[in-house]
């Protein structure tokens, strides 16, 4: 995860309740009002909700943005955030959409102690909000704090309230400075979306503001861009009504209520801008199964094939350093040898029209009776046995070796369509051997880590709570177990887990940010991970009478297939066997994203597809855009 923490400082009440010894000393931060009612923003309190949420956001002020810090781009750093004031609820949700959601809470009653904090906080981003009135005592917070803040941070003052505020702050030392007229949610809200580029800003000010040690003149216009990332936003902001997506949790509820599934995850997002975002039904059908939430992770299953293994293929050909139009034997000869196998088209595999076997079950040579061969198993963890299958069961290291013998004494069949996993069984060992290291490491360090992405992982033990981990099947055909936290797919998890076809585990707002990095064309929040034209090679179909693009699954030639029939014939993405699909449609530029967990408890379990249950919700969002 990103190495971050949040430190959250409130005033009087919260204080007194995180405290476990009764204080009696006047707190150094007073708590303030939530919200300063002028007569103007009275009347726009009267507003519908989406109306108010377009006018706190016009109104939004920068008034400092030394060396363009913001949009903050790059989210791989540490950051922490230092409130004042009462009632920083909302901007602190805000923030948890983009930085680490671990939070450092602790009652900071003495300033000496706060400052002793400051010393020592190694952070490189400090984002310090002021959540205020008319009526704070701003003189009762001592100057000191704003002196104390790291120097080698980059700190950002965020107010929430009348402007006199500023009257009282040195402001210099900021490297950005954000004014919101009312410590409302909605602009909390707003101004953590303007912080990471969700939202610009462009307002001006009205009024000449002066402070401790410099002064703002009136009309000062200060303005910054979107950078790619999704907003956060309601099907009105963009002209649609909310009752025609009603639907949607009919469908996907109903198919709860039928067992096809016992909880789903599901986001939408339209024209850049994220308008659903809802979880449904529990982690599993267990009575005392948690809720699904926003940040529990689901195994994604082969739309890992785009949100991984597709994407390290289209980063790296980018830099040239891999290609379409080679053959395996060009990157892999010491796994192909001098067979037929070495003169695989990548183009061809990546389209899945090599003539590759679909599937081998690999794990059924690795029983004697249905039990584990001790040989190719061992119950802990030991030299030659480092590779975690599942709970209580490790596999020779080796024996990734007989997978790949097996996979090479396969027959090839004809050229044409044919899905097939072994596809990305080669990706994986050209992919791997181009970066010198293990395809997940590069992943997190080069990809989701940068683009803010904490709930997207292979090995989610390793990054997630176990709680925040959707379960899926009990699997007693080869692991004996329920998996909790291991991926489904046997032949990944025979590889320890890391593979370029299954093997991450992902939240569904995360897996909208790959998405739209595949509309935005390869660039993300100020980065570029894979160059336009590659992004075009890879999205459109790549053969006549084959609907596929290079990973991409894509619509058939009449409409419809993997996707909703309405979904334009430019549009791309991936289904997954435990009941997941992520799809995206450059042309009416649309995401959807459906997470479930349909073979817990059982594989067999196919409802999901029998009702249509993914390509309906999707028609929902189509019926309400036209």
């Amino acid at each position: 995860m990103i190495r971050s923490s949040l430190l959250l400082l409130s005033g009087f009440f919260f204080a007194f309740c995180m405290s476990p010894i009764n204080h009696t000393e006047t707190p150094v931060f007073p708590d303030v009002p939530t919200t300063w009612f002028s007569k103007e923003l009275d009347s726009l309190n009267q507003l519908p909700r989406f109306k108010q949420a377009s006018s706190y956001e016009q109104s939004i002020v920068l008034l400092e943005n030394k060396n363009k810090l913001l949009p903050i781009g790059n989210l791989d750093l540490k950051c922490s955030h230092v409130s004042i004031g009462g009632n920083p609820t909302a901007f602190h949700n805000g923030l948890q959409r983009y930085i680490s959601p671990d939070q450092y809470l602790r009652p900071f009653i003495h300033t000496e102690e706060l400052k002793e904090w400051m010393k020592t906080a190694g952070h490189d981003l400090v984002i310090l909000s002021i959540h205020a009135s008319k009526n704070t005592q701003i003189d009762s917070i001592q100057a000191a704090l704003f002196h104390e803040i790291p120097h080698h941070s980059k700190v950002i003052l965020c107010i929430f309230g009348d402007s006199d505020i500023l009257s009282k702050i040195p402001t210099k030392r900021f490297d950005a400075i954000i004014w919101a007229k009312e410590n409302h949610e909605i602009a909390q809200e707003r101004v953590s979306q303007l912080i990471f580029g969700s939202i610009g800003a462009s307002a001006h000010l009205k009024q000449r503001i002066q402070t401790l040690d410099q002064e703002f003149a009136k009309d000062l216009t200060l303005t910054t861009v979107p950078n790619g990332r999704l907003k956060f936003s309601s099907p009105e902001e963009i002209g649609l009504d909310s009752k025609k997506l009603k639907a949607i949790d009919d469908i996907a509820l109903d198919g709860i209520e039928k067992g096809a599934y016992p909880g789903c995850q599901i986001v939408v997002a339209v024209k850049d801008q994220i308008i659903w975002r809802k979880c449904y039904g529990k982690q599993s059908y267990d009575s005392k199964a948690s809720a699904v939430h926003e940040n529990d992770v689901y195994d994604i299953a082969s739309v890992t094939k785009i949100a991984a293994s597709t994407l390290l293929a289209m980063h790296l050909q980018s830099k040239g350093k891999y290609d379409l139009d080679k053959k395996l034997r060009d990157y892999i000869p010491e796994v192909t040898g001098d067979g037929p196998f070495g003169n695989i088209l990548i183009r061809d595999m990546m389209a899945h029209q090599a003539g590759l076997t679909p599937w081998i079950p690999f794990y059924k040579r690795t029983l004697q009776n249905g039990t584990w061969n001790p040989s190719i198993y061992s119950t802990s963890k030991k030299a030659g046995f480092e590779r975690q299958v599942a709970e209580g069961l490790y596999i020779n290291n080796s024996y990734a070796d007989s997978m790949y013998a097996q996979i090479l004494k396969s027959t090839l069949g004809p050229k044409k369509y044919e899905y097939s996993d072994l596809c990305y069984y080669f990706t994986q060992k050209i992919l791997e051997k181009q970066i010198g290291q293990t395809q997940n490491v590069y992943l997190e360090e080069h990809i989701y880590r940068p683009m803010g992405l904490r709930y997207m992982r292979y090995l989610p033990l390793n990054h997630f709570d176990k709680l925040h981990i959707v379960p899926t099947e009990n699997d007693q055909a080869f692991r004996k177990q329920l998996l909790h936290g291991y991926v489904h797919d046997p032949g990944a998890a025979m590889l320890g887990g890391v593979a370029g076809h299954a093997g991450i585990f992902a939240n569904a707002t995360d897996l909208a940010s790959i998405m739209q990095l595949f509309l935005n064309k390869g660039k993300y929040a100020g980065m570029e991970f894979f160059s336009e034209e590659v992004c075009q090679e890879y999205t459109k179909q790549q053969f006549p009478g084959n609907r596929r693009g290079a990973g991409f699954d894509r619509p058939n030639a009449s409409g419809g297939g993997t996707c909703d029939e309405l979904a334009s014939s430019q549009s791309f993405g991936h289904s997954g066997f435990t009941g997941t699909l992520a799809w995206a449609d450059p042309k009416n530029k649309v995401i959807f994203i459906f997470l479930s967990n349909r073979v817990n408890p059982s594989q067999d379990n196919w409802k999901i597809r029998d009702m249509n249950i993914r390509t309906n919700i999707q028609h929902v969002i189509y019926q309400a855009l036209q």
